[in-house]
């Protein structure tokens, strides 16, 4: 027995190959998929895995898969039997139970080059939620009972609807990909369905609100910046991401107004955004290049510029978003139109903004209703 990496010699830096055991017996070989993908330059034939952050796990995957096969040819010669292919093949198909499905997970989760680095920060939760469960460690897990339990404790946990099918979600995925490996032949998934559930309402400042915003006294230069990243959001409908790779020198100008058409950084979809007045006014204020700072400082010192504003609502980052898109649509802006300038992937996303579009126009009708009967 041995392990053999690319036997098809088809590995790139960029194009992963498989690491396969080979049994040699009478001439005859068998390749045995290890579920284990790598690139150019990541496999040694003395050390096995090499340069990268999960070797030592993936070594010790392969080690528990090559031992698991010598234990069982070792138990036919003590037993006085002969060993074919056929029998082997019979025992690759039990179930490994000593086999890790988190580790395998977690380890996919890290190699993965067709995700961003967002969605395996998010993906990574799932490999701290499984965890904890306890119930769902090794492939034989993997079953219907414990899939259901693991819904069940996901709901006790307090999660949202949707928080509970994208851990779902993610659970499927790593699944799915085990079987691809042919680690496993079954989906425990299978006439199991979880529901979706319904997001909650996007929340966004009114026009009013904003203003309040622009004419609050802030105590210092630093509040003064993140506030103006936050109107710049919503004069754009950047989230956090595109407002700190914004790059001035990448905008077109044409006919006078500056045009930014780029792609989101968490779902890679095209957007197409014209730069309003205030939005340029900003940028003039620091020379076309924004202000920097992380996340969690930016929505910290935001609840410090909502209280000077005196608005009784925590400010969160992606509230610039929501904002831009609400006040799109309450000015006549089409939804197809809009959903370009935020680079949703699906219209059903920017409908999600419809129910806030009707409390608008309730609220606009009670103005029209006092104004008719003074």
């Amino acid at each position: 027995m041995r392990f053999v990496f690319d036997r098809k010699n088809v590995a790139t830096k960029t194009h992963a190959a498989s690491v396969q055991l080979e049994i040699l017996y009478k001439r005859q070989r068998k390749y045995i998929s290890t579920g284990i993908k790598l690139y150019k330059g990541q496999w040694n034939d003395r050390k096995m895995v090499v340069n990268r952050e999960d070797m030592l796990a993936l070594n010790k995957s392969l080690n528990e898969q090559h031992q698991r096969i010598f234990e069982w040819v070792e138990q036919l010669r003590r037993n006085a039997e002969v060993f074919d292919f056929d029998k082997l093949s019979r025992f690759l198909a039990q179930k490994q139970t000593s086999d890790s499905f988190i580790e395998y997970a977690e380890s996919r989760i890290e190699e993965r080059k067709d995700i961003r680095d967002s969605t395996r920060r998010t993906q990574r939760k799932l490999i701290g939620s499984l965890r904890e469960f306890g119930q769902i460690v090794y492939f034989a897990d993997l079953n219907r009972k414990n899939i259901l339990a693991y819904d069940n404790w996901l709901h006790e946990k307090d999660y949202t609807q949707t928080t509970v099918h994208s851990f779902h979600k993610f659970l499927k995925t790593y699944i799915n990909d085990a079987i691809r490996a042919e680690i496993i032949d079954t989906n425990p998934y299978d006439g199991v369905k979880i529901e979706r559930g319904k997001s909650k309402t996007r929340k966004y400042l009114t026009e009013g609100e904003v203003a309040k915003i622009m004419s609050a006294q802030l105590p210092s230069n630093g509040l003064e910046r993140v506030r103006d990243l936050f109107l710049f959001q919503c004069y754009t409908g950047f989230a956090y991401a595109e407002l700190m790779s914004f790059d001035f020198t990448k905008t077109v100008e044409r006919n006078g107004k500056y045009i930014v058409h780029d792609t989101r950084k968490k779902t890679d979809e095209a957007y197409y955004v014209v730069l309003l007045s205030p939005a340029v006014a900003i940028l003039k204020r620091y020379g076309f290049t924004l202000p920097r700072l992380t996340n969690q400082q930016y929505n910290l010192q935001l609840k410090t510029v909502a209280s000077c504003a005196g608005l009784n609502k925590d400010i969160t980052s992606h509230m610039g978003r929501h904002t831009f898109a609400v006040m799109a649509l309450n000015n006549g802006i089409g939804m197809e139109s809009v959903a370009k300038m935020m680079g949703h992937t699906d219209i059903k996303t920017t409908q999600l903004y419809a129910k806030v579009i009707n409390s608008e126009l309730e609220r606009a009708f009670d103005k029209l209703e006092n104004a008719i009967t003074l």
